[in-house]
């Protein structure tokens, strides 16, 4: 575990080699926060509505696709520009675990900006925090960033077929905000959608979020957080046996082409 954390350190470290924290704090947050308002501004304009708790909540999650999916889905990608690929691949270490180093880093990541843009966004946009519930709050980030994870993780795996990782990666994030509820009804969507929907994450999480304000948690709360958390275990042992597949097909072939 020692070593475990001593890596995530290190892997965060070099993700985030080229900026200070000040400039993380106006590059990461900030911009996911001025996402938000974005989002936030279209959705009371065309809506009219007073109360944009909902919308706050929605799209504060909704940025962490952003840093969980594209943190860890550029993971291979890195590792083949510094030219340590091919040591990962032939090494006997778990791959996963590899990812996984990066996929620490992005749930702490994601939990200070979903939690700062859901502040601010909150201040700004007048959201009552008198019944706010701060350990649904804790308990449904972990969860959502969790799934993410799990996604990112069975995503990032194709950097070993693939070099178009960036459109791959921007096309999920562009489905999951689709998907996740947090601008419109997922209900409005055509019926193959909304199935596809059952099975992305962020959806429930969000829903969960809606809980967030003068409800104690239930068991309502929980079923949707559990099924939030099953969706990323499902994710993780998809991506396990697909890097072992993909593992075995590389040194089969002797090549990381795959």
């Amino acid at each position: 575990m020692r070593r475990f954390c001593s890596q995530v350190w290190l892997h965060a470290k070099v993700n985030q080699a080229n900026i200070d924290w000040l400039e993380f704090i106006f590059f990461r947050v900030g911009v996911s926060m001025l996402t938000l308002i974005f989002y936030v501004l279209i959705a009371s304009f065309t809506t009219g509505e007073v109360d944009l708790s909902r919308w706050v909540v929605g799209n504060a999650f909704v940025l962490c696709t952003y840093e969980c999916i594209h943190l860890i889905g550029v993971s291979f990608n890195g590792e083949r520009f510094n030219g340590r690929l091919r040591s990962i691949i032939v090494s006997p270490t778990s791959k996963l675990i590899v990812l996984m180093y990066t996929g620490s880093w992005a749930v702490f990541s994601a939990f200070l900006t979903i939690g700062a843009a859901f502040l601010v966004g909150g201040l700004i946009f007048g959201v009552s925090f008198a019944g706010f519930n701060a350990t649904a709050f804790i308990i449904s980030i972990v969860i959502t960033a969790f799934a993410c994870v799990g996604l990112g993780l069975l995503i990032g795996i194709f950097a070993l077929i693939t070099d178009s990782m960036y459109l791959i990666l921007n096309a999920i994030a562009m489905l999951i905000m689709i998907f996740s509820g947090a601008n419109f009804p997922v209900e409005q969507l055509p019926l193959p959608a909304q199935i596809l929907a059952e099975i992305m994450p962020v959806r429930r999480g969000i829903a969960a979020a809606n809980q967030y304000f003068n409800n104690p948690i239930d068991s309502g709360f929980w079923q949707l957080v559990g099924g939030e958390a099953t969706i990323g275990v499902v994710f993780i042992l998809l991506a396990f046996f697909l890097i072992k597949v993909i593992e075995g097909a590389a040194i089969k072939r002797a090549t990381l082409e795959i």
